[in-house]
């Protein structure tokens, strides 16, 4: 797996550096090294109902319409 690239914390597939991913909201989901990124919206619904949220939700991160650092 090249520097810098992810995967996708259901299927597992890599999700290159600069691809577009879907990134879970819950705070519980981004804190410490346990940052979940999924490939799709499809991989972040599949997580949803084993993670036990009250509220979930997803936003659009990455992609080459995102500026570094935003």
């Amino acid at each position: 797996m090249a520097p810098g690239s992810m995967v996708c914390a259901t299927c597992r597939k890599a999700i290159a550096a600069d691809a577009r991913y879907v990134r879970c909201t819950v705070a519980s989901c981004n804190t410490g090294r346990m940052k979940l990124r999924f490939c799709n919206e499809k991989c972040w619904q599949a997580h949803v109902p084993t993670a036990r949220h009250r509220q979930a939700g997803f936003v659009h991160e990455g992609g080459p319409d995102q500026a570094p650092g935003a």
